[in-house]
Formats: C-alpha cells, structure tokens, sequence
C-alpha cells in the first residue's frame, strides 16, 4: 500500500492499536463540553466579548458606531445604522437587470425552503379527553426574533433565507434582521434576497454587539426581541450564551463539518467533491469513514486531481492537513459508532444502502443520502434550513425549523365530576410536600 493518505488528510486506523486513542483526541478536540467553555480557549476570549456587550448596554448607539468602526468599516456613520427599504429594492433592481439568473435562484431557494418548512408546520391546537378533563397543547408563534446573518469573510443571502422564512411560517409577528457593516458595502445579493423576503427591519450591526442590540433592544432596534437565531464566529456564539436565558437562542455554532460514509460503490469524484465543498468554508472540517484502505485512496487521488482547479486552494489544503482526518475499520460497526460520537453537522451516505446505513446512526444535523444528494443542495435549495448544529452537539439538537419560532403551550380544563376524581390525590401530594394552601385551592372546588 502507498503511504500517500495521511500526506493530505490524516490517518487514523482504528484496527491499529493506536488508533482509537487517536480518535478519542478527535472527538474531544471536537467536542464543545463543559471544560471548554470554563477554561478553554472560548473562555480566554469571553472577557473582550462581555467588554463590547457591556458598552452596548451602557452608551447605545453611539458604542454602536465606535464598534463598527473598530471591527467593519473606519468611515461608519450613524445614517447608515438602518438598511431602508429603498436601498433594498434598489440592489434588487440592479441585479434583477444585470443577472436575471441571481433573482430566479433566490425565489427558487425561498419556495423550495417555504415548502418544506409548511409541510413541517405542526398541528397548532390539539386536545384528548380524559373522561370530562380535556388536555391540550396549542404552539403559538413568538412575537419578535432577531435573527443574525454572518458577514467579514463574505455576505450569505442563503443564510438570510434558511432563518427568515421559517419564522414568516411560524407566523412571527417581527422579524428583526442584523448584519456587519461592510468597508465596501453589502453584498447586493443579501439585500435582495431580504426585499424577496419582504423584511420590513434591518440593521448594519455585527458581531456580539448585534447580539447585545437585540437582546436589550438597543436603539435603533426599537425593544428587546424574545429570539435570537444566526451562525456566526465564535465571538458571536458567545455573545448568545451570555444572553441565553433572557433571550431565548437556537444554538452555538462552530466551524462547518462532514462526515462521509463511504463503501466500495461510492463515488470517487461525488466523494471527493463534497469534501472539498466543506473544507472551503475556511475553516472546515472533513470526516472521510471507509472501511478499507483502498476505497480512501481512489478518493484522495481524486481530491488531488480536483484540487489542481479549486478556487480556495490554499484554505481547502489546510482545512484537509488541520481540520480533517480519514477514518478506516474494517467493520463497519465501528465506523457506525464513529459517525455517532462525531454527531456531525452534515452527514453523507454512500454506500451500496443508504437509507439503510441511515436507519443504523443516531446523530446526524442533516443527513443526504446517495450519489445524487450533494450538501450543497442542502445549503441552498433542498429546503430544510442549513443552519445545523455542529461540534458534536446533534447529539441533543436539530437545524433550525419552524419549531424554533413557536412555542407550546399546555391546556387544562377539568369540569366539576373529574377534579372530584383527582381531588384527593392533588390534596395528598400537596399535603406530603407541606404546602397546605395548594390542597385547599382543589378542596375548596371539589
């Protein structure tokens, strides 16, 4: 066998007997847990993040600019604070004469993403009865989220798409939009896509002082919002553990992920292609799981020859070499159980079953299944939303839905016949715990 593999993306063989103690230093330098965020890295920086927020809280608007002039754009003035609506249908017009095509594959990514995020729409009142007590539950939609699309490296109107449209499903009665000012201007794309999206409130402000703003409802925001939904760096994520509990949040997010299962029939070049789309999110991290050496090669080889044209060549090589790693078993459970502990944003099936393969993991943010299903069709026009958990937290949480936007609420209504049934039982666990009034508030009734 050739030596070649760990050359681009590190080895690990788990039927070696180093290879598991290999994986266990993967999964914990993956792993966001308790330790970190007390004394790791994230920890070191919350000092600088509570700093910002703090001068957010205590000056307004006016921190506001001085930060954006700091971090975004040295020539940022308070007139620019607000994205109107003119300047949104003006980059929409533009870009609606100049590339038609733009304007078309943003409406297709809106429908396809507003389909499924409908169908996805749970009942919103239900009850059974329970011989004259009737339980239920009813989902409402929050009344005003913030949501947060990332900028600095780029501008991403699909990320716009993946948050807006599932809380206009949920029906959320304002939707607050903030983003980083750029040196050079917006991407156009991202201001289009929110007049496609008919977004009445946005705001040129990033970073975790675009978090302290919403959270606090900061001027110009106009009042604290009940959610806030976004990606961002790590800076970012951690402005919205700081506010968490106030506020609620949908997540804390890291660095894009895959893991690839790959068998004898999956394809070297759809394989590799994936791979590569992950590594060029700068950083991202690449999971490649084989269960034979030779399988891993045939995809390496055509890493190395799609390589020769990427256009992000050099951050896609040290995304590979740093980020990423080649898992190889000759038993397929073990690499189940590996897919499993890594519990990756995004996970793609290509083995000889997939839905198979699928029905015998546990943990997956998105899952895509075959030859056909590249993740990019996910990061744009699937239709489920591509803001995924990452860091190995799929192990407790899911993508952002309609479900982050609605709230459930349970109902209880007893008629005279059935509390007399339950009285003597509410009265007994009340009077165990000592809390004499709470029996009398059902004895009194009953």
């Amino acid at each position: 066998m050739s030596d070649f593999l760990g050359d681009i993306i590190p080895l690990i063989d788990l039927d070696s007997s180093k290879g598991p103690s290999t994986a266990d230093r993967l999964i914990d330098e993956l792993k966001l847990d308790v330790c970190s965020l007390i004394a790791g890295p994230l920890a070191t920086r919350e000092a600088e993040v509570r700093q910002i927020m703090r001068q957010v809280l205590e000056r307004g608007s006016d921190a506001l600019i001085e930060i954006a002039r700091r971090f975004d754009d040295p020539n940022f003035t308070h007139e620019r604070l607000t994205v109107t609506r003119d300047e949104m249908k003006s980059a929409h017009d533009e870009i609606a004469r100049t590339n038609p095509n733009a304007i078309h594959a943003l409406r297709r990514s809106i429908a396809q993403v507003r389909e499924y995020q409908t169908n996805l729409l749970p009942q919103l009142e239900s009850q059974f009865d329970r011989g004259g007590l009737k339980l239920g539950w009813r989902y409402t939609a929050i009344d005003r989220v913030g949501l947060y699309v990332p900028g600095g490296k780029a501008s991403y109107p699909s990320s716009l798409i993946m948050l807006a449209v599932p809380a206009q499903v949920a029906k959320v009665r304002e939707i607050v939009v903030t983003t980083p000012a750029g040196a050079h201007g917006e991407n156009a794309l991202l201001l289009a896509a929110a007049h496609e999206l008919s977004i009445q409130t946005m705001y040129r402000i990033g970073g975790p002082a675009a978090i302290m703003a919403m959270a606090a409802g900061i001027d110009p925001i106009g009042g604290p919002v009940d959610q806030i939904c976004g990606p961002g760096n790590d800076y970012v994520q951690l402005a919205k553990r700081l506010v968490s509990g106030a506020v609620g949040v949908d997540g804390f997010y890291g660095p894009s992920e895959i893991v690839v299962l790959a068998d004898a029939s999956a394809d070297a070049a759809c394989v590799a292609a994936d791979l590569l789309a992950q590594a060029e999110h700068n950083p991202g991290r690449c999971f490649l799981l084989c269960d034979a050496r030779e399988i891993a090669e045939r995809i390496v080889v055509e890493i190395g020859r799609q390589l020769e044209t990427a256009g992000r060549r050099e951050a896609i090589e040290r995304a590979l070499r740093e980020k990423s790693a080649i898992i190889i078993a000759g038993e397929w459970s073990k690499l189940l159980e590996m897919s499993d502990r890594l519990a990756a944003e995004h996970v793609s099936i290509q083995t000889r079953d997939p839905r198979g393969t699928l029905g015998r993991i546990r943990h997956a943010g998105a899952a895509f299944l075959g030859r056909y299903s590249p993740v990019a069709a996910g990061d744009y026009v699937a239709g489920p939303s591509h803001t995924l958990p990452t860091n190995t937290t799929a192990r407790f949480g899911g993508g952002v839905s309609v479900f982050n936007f609605l709230k459930r609420s349970s109902v209880v209504e007893y008629d005279h016949a059935s509390l007399r049934r339950d009285a003597a039982a509410i009265a007994e666990m009340a009077s165990l715990e000592g809390l004499d009034a709470h029996a009398k508030s059902v004895t009194v009734r009953a």
